[in-house]
């Protein structure tokens, strides 16, 4: 169920081509909220564009990669001359197991790769501090703003191998408590994190996961599948003046597949 709660507002969803992003796109679109979404696939951008686009208002597409301090720049750039500012930043870009080969992204910490590990510490965590240090500047002048950052439930799980993907997660809700302080002194802005489960997204689908996924939903409180729709109500709530004290939070929203 949407409503208007965003409407006025500009949002920038980063990985907002496929999955997660593009839900969240879609749903904040729904709320009346102006579309920025980023990825690093031009053809996958416009479609997902043109699907989340369903009344008249355009949502704008732009090829980045968030590991690029200067392409992070040029994006919220043209972001800034389509729309004049971003209110909304939506960190969800990450490196997964599509990205650097499943065989490579579940070995063993005494086996993984050092450029493997490089590059998802580049885009999950030092990608989302660069976006967010990109569009302050719009949040401090107006005293408002709302980042949402993406983690994951398997931080409170202990999972084994992933390690790389399990550690940058762990980051990634370091850096939103820590931004959260800093930020907050500067008006209504507020910086909090989502934490999925093992989320039917493509990536997920696009590999051997349904054994996996099957056995964690067994073990969750609510006993079936997460999908990305599961998420976006959460990340509306967040964006909205209805989370406006709500700030450092992780919120897990996986089904009680993790209790914290």
């Amino acid at each position: 169920m949407s409503c208007e709660r965003l409407k006025g507002r500009i949002a920038l969803i980063t990985g907002g081509g496929r999955g997660i992003g593009k839900a969240m796109a879609k749903r904040l679109y729904q709320e009346k909220a102006n579309i920025v979404i980023c990825g690093t696939t031009e053809d996958v951008l416009k479609q997902a564009a043109e699907e989340i686009a369903t009344e008249d208002r355009e949502v704008l597409p732009i090829v980045c990669d968030v590991s690029d301090a200067n392409q992070i720049k040029a994006m919220v750039g043209k972001a800034r001359e389509r729309f004049g500012k971003v209110d909304i930043l939506v960190n969800n870009a990450a490196v997964m197991l599509r990205h650097i080969g499943f065989e490579r992204a579940v070995r063993p910490f005494y086996e993984l790769d050092e450029a493997d590990w490089d590059r998802v510490m580049a885009v999950n965590v030092k990608g989302m501090w660069m976006c967010s240090r990109e569009v302050f500047p719009d949040m401090r002048s107006q005293n408002w703003g709302r980042i949402i950052n993406m983690a994951s439930d398997t931080v409170y799980m202990g999972r084994g191998n992933g390690l790389q993907y399990i550690t940058s997660k762990a980051a990634v809700v370091g850096l939103t408590r820590a931004l959260a302080f800093e930020a907050g002194k500067f008006g209504n802005i507020t910086v909090n994190a989502i934490c999925p489960g093992l989320t039917q997204s493509e990536t997920v689908q696009e590999h051997d996961f349904k054994q996996m996924s099957e056995e964690l939903a067994k073990n969750s409180a609510i006993q079936r599948l997460e999908y990305p729709e599961d998420l976006v109500g959460t990340a509306a709530w967040l964006a909205s003046d209805d989370a406006a004290f709500v700030t450092g939070q992780a919120i897990s929203v996986s089904g009680g597949l993790s209790l914290h």
